[in-house]
Parts: structure tokens; sequence; C-alpha cells
């Protein structure tokens, strides 16, 4: 097979798996949820005001597989960098509902994708790249926080508007193109004698069908979680993680492949530091995950920056 025909191959099957691919689950294997958005005070309400927050996240990946065509193996790879920066804005007001303290807020998120494939046959290989900005899909949230001493937690809901940069085809897409909602409880607990603190994030993503490919992603679940020790005054360092499971297999006309299912897991490391810039809060969060376990997803490793201030 020469490379011209091979060229032709990828950019065959490239487009198959924009739709559905034997090792991807959820469509473009990304979950309809940001993995790793909770952490360290996954479960706290803060108090009454303003608060913004501006995030700068990483994310590098690669995803594999063999298909056979004609009788020969054909080798297919992906490989991702994914940079995303985004503002997040939250109003907490000065009142109570059922004895627990309402929040709303709005995250607006950018993107940049550099997304290349690669397949090799008969001893030939090529490769194809593509990249481009964008924005990326809003997202809006409710939430109800309560407190009961050293222990907080709350109850959300947050729904995914499709906002974001989407082409068919083998395209540097930022967002999605799948309307969903996500229900969770989070929870934070601080032992006082230990300065110890114990996270958890759990939650259950529901998505609508894509209409640009009569895709309908599964349902997704996930929980992500933090342990953590303050070292020194408002600096606490301990270990990130999150796993995800897609729970029920994927519809529709566009899941050529059948109702696929994926899952992955991630460990890695974190801190949080609260300081004052003249009488201003200021929150720093920094963390890195390493991914494992993958089946179906892909199989990377993300770091997050943020920064949040009072107003």
């Amino acid at each position: 097979m020469n490379s011209q025909k091979i060229l032709a191959l990828i950019t065959v099957v490239v487009g198959l798996y924009s739709t559905s691919s034997e090792v991807d689950a959820a469509e473009s294997a990304f979950a309809g949820y940001g993995l790793g958005a909770a952490a360290f005070g996954a479960g706290v309400t803060p108090p009454p005001g303003t608060y913004v927050t501006f995030v700068g996240g990483f994310y590098t990946a690669d995803i594999g597989g063999a298909l056979t065509i004609g009788g020969r193996l054909f080798e297919l790879g992906l490989d991702v960098n994914f940079l995303q920066a985004a503002v997040n804005g939250v109003y907490v007001p000065n009142r109570t509902v059922l004895g627990g303290r309402p929040a709303i807020s709005v995250t607006i998120p950018t993107g940049y994708v550099d997304l290349e494939a690669g397949a090799s046959i008969g001893g030939l290989s090529r490769t194809i790249e593509t990249d481009g900005f964008g924005l990326g899909d809003v997202v809006g949230r409710l939430q109800l926080g309560w407190e009961h001493g050293d222990f907080s937690h709350l109850v959300y809901v947050q729904g995914v508007a499709p906002t974001g940069r989407y082409d068919l085809g083998f395209s540097p897409n930022i967002g999605l193109n799948r309307p969903s909602v996500d229900i969770g409880w989070a929870f934070t607990w601080t032992e006082k004698t230990s300065k110890l603190q114990f996270n958890g994030a759990l939650g259950l993503t529901l998505s609508a069908e894509n209409g640009e490919t009569d895709y309908d992603t599964g349902n997704e679940f996930h929980f992500e979680w933090a342990i953590g020790r303050e070292v020194a005054q408002g600096l606490v360092i301990g270990i990130v993680g999150y796993d995800y499971r897609q729970v029920s297999g994927d519809s529709g006309d566009g899941a050529v492949l059948g109702p696929f299912e994926g899952k992955v897991d991630a460990i890695g490391a974190g801190l949080v530091y609260t300081t004052l810039i003249d009488k201003t809060p200021l929150v720093l969060n920094l963390r890195h995950y390493e991914e494992f376990n993958p089946e179906r997803h892909w199989d990377g490793s993300m770091t997050i920056l943020s920064g949040t201030m009072r107003f």
C-alpha cells in the first residue's frame, strides 16, 4: 500500500473516530464533566459575597487501537495536547434556604487543542495533524451547602451548554456539542487536632444527543477526592485523584460500533494556599494528575492552576 493510500485511510478512520471508536466510549472520549474540578474544599460553600476564579489547565494524552481492514492490521494512534483557560464567577447571597447557604456560578472556558493522528500498515506510517483556538462549553451551576462543625457538604446541579467550537471530522474541537446536566454531592471534613482534611465529590452526568452526529453518550459517573494536611498557616498539601466510569452504553444512529463504556482513574499531588492581598482574600490551588487504568478513554496527565479572589 502506497503512502497516498495510507494517508487516505487515516482520513477515513479518523472520520469514524469522530463519531464512534473501538478505543473510546463517551463521544470524543472526553467526559461531559470536567474531571479534576473538585479537590480541597470540595464541600465548602464560601461566606456571602462575589468570587472570581481564573483557571489554567494543560492536558496531554494519547489513545490507540487496532483495526483489521481488508485482512491487514491497521494500527491507529491519536495524541492530544489541550490547553485551557477559564473564568468562573460565583455569587453567594446573604440568605439561607432549607438551613443551607445557596450559591450560583457561571464558568466561561476557552481552549487550544493540538490533535495528531498516526497510522502504520505494511511497514509504512503517516500522520496528520490539526490545531486551533476557540470558546468552550459554558457551564452554569446552582448549589446549596451546609456546615455542621468540622463537616461541610453541598448538593449541586450544573448544566453544560454546547457553546464551544465544534466541527465535524478531524477538527480541533474545544466543545463537545452535547448538552448535559450533572448532579452531585460533595463534602469536606477537617480534623482540627491533626489538621487533616478529607474531601470527596461524586456526581452523575446525563447527556443529550449530539445533533450533528446523532450520537447519544451514555451516563457518566465521576468521583473526585483529596486528602491533605495543613503544614503551615493557610497551606494545605496532600494527594488528589479522580475515578471515572461510564455506567450506561452509547446509543443513537451515530454509535455505529456499539454501546461502549469507558473508564479511567487518576492520582497526583496538590496544594491550596490561602492568604490576603491587602484585605482581599486570595486562594491559590495547584494540582497534578497522572491517569491510569484507562479503557476506551484517553490516557494522560493534567495540571491545573487556579486563583480565587473575593470582591
